[in-house]
C-alpha cells in the first residue's frame, strides 16, 4: 500500500512539474536585434560609461574595460533580466530600470555579443609589472673577435 501512494505522488509530482507533458516546443530560430552591438554602445552607453568604457566619476558608472567578455556577458544578462543579481552579484538596479526604457526605444541588445564587443573595441589588460615580480636578466656575454673567425 505505501509503494503505491509514494509511486502515486511520485508520478502526480513529475506529470505536475512537466505540464503533462505539453510544453510549448522551444523556438529554432534565434532572435533578431535591429542594432549592432556598436551602434546600441555608440548611441547610448558610451554616455554613461565613457568613449572608451572607462566609466564616468561623475554619473558614478562602472568602467567595462577592465573585464573581459564572460564576466561582462553575466553583468548583463544580470542587468536585462531586472538587476536580480543571480549572474554577477553586483547590484544593477539603477541599470535594469534604464534598460528596460532603452528596450521599449528599440535599443535591445544580444548580451553575448555587446560583451564580446566591448572586450574587442576597450579591454585593457592589466599591467605585467603588477602581476609578475620582475626578472633579472643575466649580463651579456662578450665573445671575442678570434672566437668568430673560422679556423
Amino acid at each position: 500500500m505505501k509503494k503505491t501512494v509514494i509511486t502515486t505522488l511520485a508520478l502526480a509530482a513529475i506529470f505536475g512539474l512537466n505540464g503533462c507533458g505539453n510544453a510549448p516546443e522551444s523556438s529554432s530560430e534565434a532572435k533578431t536585434y535591429s542594432k549592432t552591438p556598436q551602434q546600441v554602445w555608440e548611441g547610448k552607453c558610451f554616455k554613461c560609461h565613457g568613449k572608451n568604457a572607462e566609466g564616468l566619476t561623475e554619473k558614478k558608472t562602472p568602467a567595462m574595460n577592465d573585464r573581459q567578455a564572460g564576466e561582462l556577458e553575466l553583468d548583463l544578462y544580470d542587468v536585462k533580466n531586472d538587476g536580480l543579481n543571480q549572474s554577477s552579484g553586483t547590484e544593477h538596479d539603477k541599470m535594469a530600470h534604464n534598460m528596460k526604457k532603452l528596450m521599449e526605444q528599440g535599443w535591445d541588445y544580444d548580451p553575448k555579443a555587446m560583451a564580446q564587443f566591448i572586450e574587442k573595441s576597450f579591454y585593457k589588460m592589466p599591467s605585467k609589472t603588477a602581476q609578475e615580480p620582475a626578472v633579472e636578466e643575466a649580463p651579456a656575454v662578450e665573445v671575442a673577435p678570434e672566437a668568430h673567425q673560422a679556423s
